[in-house]
């Protein structure tokens, strides 16, 4: 039995069908199980990791896929204990390449106390980090449907967007095959794209010209909080990693094509696959 934390995550959701359909039994934890949309071929739990009693919690299930609200190195060390209790023999956490190239913004520094715990723990492990997801995208859906425009920060640099089904793609080899135990794998996708060059080709899979707009970070930060709602803290942390991650956001590995035997998903086609959801709303 497989346990994924963070199953209605961007991750965590394509990663429950993933492993589904590769035969694992799934056990999926959830807040609000009538909210959740989960797969219905999985167990759905309710509970929630701050307040469960994680041993019982984590009774039967033998492998773990570890992602927490927040990555909060505190919660997933504890979860990482408490897997050892319970007998589990495999975590497969969700980090980032921000630890792979030592950043040191909150988020990252979170990650990397995480991935310590989860290699000290006891059970084998493997590590996954990611770099920035294509679904991160998705934050230009309001300024598309309402002005045909994307607003970005000056200097926003060329990134190796991965798909979030190439990253479920890699965890569930890891979370049902043997040969990845002590393995970390940072995921990219397979070419670096200007922002400028992401938002020609959502317009060409859009239908429609699609402005791009460079803004000053303090135009970006004041539409962040006044139309996104994001609180200042949330934004600082933004920026923090942005800075952090822009020398080397353009790097690209070769590590899904490795695990995978495939190509990654490509932006383009990522952008055709989830063209109608920038279509203006009547």
């Amino acid at each position: 039995m497989i346990f994924v934390l963070g199953a209605t995550g961007k991750v965590g959701r394509a990663l429950v069908p993933a492993l589904l359909d590769a035969g694992a039994g799934v056990r999926a934890l959830t807040r609000d199980p009538a909210k959740a949309r989960i797969d219905p071929r999985a167990e759905v739990v309710q509970g929630d990791l701050d307040t469960a009693d994680l041993p019982a919690l984590l009774a039967g299930a033998d492998r773990v896929f570890v992602l927490t609200q927040g990555h909060s190195a505190d919660r997933e060390a504890a979860v990482a204990q408490a897997a050892a209790q319970a007998g589990v023999t495999h975590l497969v956490k969700l980090s980032t390449t921000g630890v792979h190239f030592g950043q040191t913004d909150p988020i990252t520094r979170a990650h990397a106390e995480a991935e310590q715990a989860i290699r000290e723990a006891g059970p084998e492990w493997t590590i996954l980090r990611p770099g920035a997801f294509m679904d991160n995208r998705f934050a230009w859906l309001g300024s598309i449907r309402e002005e045909n425009a994307v607003y970005v920060p000056e200097g926003d640099p060329a990134s190796a967007l991965v798909h979030v089904r190439d990253i479920a793609a890699v965890a569930t080899l890891a979370l049902t095959t043997s040969g990845h135990e002590g393995a970390t794998y940072e995921l990219t996708g397979g070419e670096a794209l200007t922002t400028e060059a992401q938002v020609a080709i959502l317009s060409e899979a859009i239908g429609r010209p699609v402005r791009y707009v460079e803004e000053p970070e303090s135009a970006a930060r004041e539409r962040m909080m006044r139309k996104y709602g994001w609180p200042a803290e949330a934004v600082d942390g933004f920026f923090a990693l942005k800075r952090e991650s822009a020398a080397h956001e353009d790097v690209v590995f070769d590590t899904v094509e490795r695990v995978l035997g495939r190509p990654p998903r490509t932006f383009v086609a990522w952008a055709r696959e989830n063209a109608s959801a920038y279509h203006h709303q009547e």
